[in-house]
């Protein structure tokens, strides 16, 4: 994907007992949130200000350390809204175990994949480390896509209809997870929370009570990239020095 800057051929000669050939690969951008804005504006799932376009499948997967050290890391899939040089911002539902824990500034990683591995074509692989920083709803309020607005703001009701028997819908479930006790009960609680929202009868104040806006802030970022046509896989990092600011991508061996 990366052109070739320099091939040096190195002749056998006396005192040579092998032949070399070294190459050197220019670095893909000095900032990689833009290298991946760049690359996702290529395929289409974001506009030139790095806002998902309406109706695309755009996600990124982030797993957090709870507090217990003998319980597994938080994992999750969540929708990506917008990609910067500032971050990747994102939303949640208030109220959960990893909601909590991104609120509180805990350490997280993040995998994000992007391309298509066939033939012709290319594959990005993202790999990082760093923390989240709460946003107000309010930047991206419009850009939101109403069926994932819908969804939390039922989520929520359904909580607050079970008022103190919500542990009830928490039995047999793990963590902070919700049973799913009457699917009828929640697709129409969807239905007529959509409706609502759609006439203006849910106030913005409602909708922030239940939703938060993430920026993911890395500390560290590292890609590989190829595909089927590969000899080798490109594998770079950044990392950020003590002034939040990018130092020099590098080179990595592919594994």
């Amino acid at each position: 994907m990366f052109r070739i800057s320099t091939i040096t051929l190195l002749k056998q000669q006396p005192g040579r007992f092998l032949s070399c050939r070294t190459m050197a690969t220019k670095s893909p951008g000095a900032n990689p949130l833009e290298v991946i804005k760049k690359g996702c504006l290529q395929r289409n799932l974001c506009d030139e200000h790095g806002y998902r376009r309406p109706g695309l499948h755009w996600t990124f997967s982030i797993a957090v350390s709870p507090d217990d050290p003998t319980q597994p890391p938080n994992l999750r899939t969540v929708g990506v809204q917008r990609v910067s040089e500032d971050g990747i911002d994102f939303i949640m539902k208030k109220g959960g175990d990893t909601s909590d824990f991104l609120a509180a500034g805990k350490p997280l990683s993040i995998l994000h994949l992007q391309g298509r591995y066939m033939p012709g074509e290319t594959v990005e692989q993202w790999r990082g480390e760093g923390v989240c920083e709460t946003r107000p709803l309010s930047e991206i309020r419009d850009k939101l896509p109403t069926y994932s607005i819908v969804a939390m703001l039922s989520s929520k009701s359904i909580e607050q209809e079970n008022g103190a028997h919500v542990e009830e819908l928490r039995d047999e479930v793990s963590g902070k997870r919700l049973a799913m006790q009457n699917k009828s009960h929640m697709t129409e609680m969807i239905q007529s929370t959509r409706l609502a929202l759609e006439n203006g009868e849910i106030s913005d104040e409602t909708v922030e009570d239940c939703i938060q806006l993430y920026r993911f802030k890395p500390s560290r970022l590292e890609c590989m990239i190829g595909g089927p046509d590969s000899v080798l896989w490109n594998r770079w990092e950044w990392q950020t020095d003590e002034k939040d600011e990018w130092n020099p991508a590098k080179s990595l061996l592919p594994h």
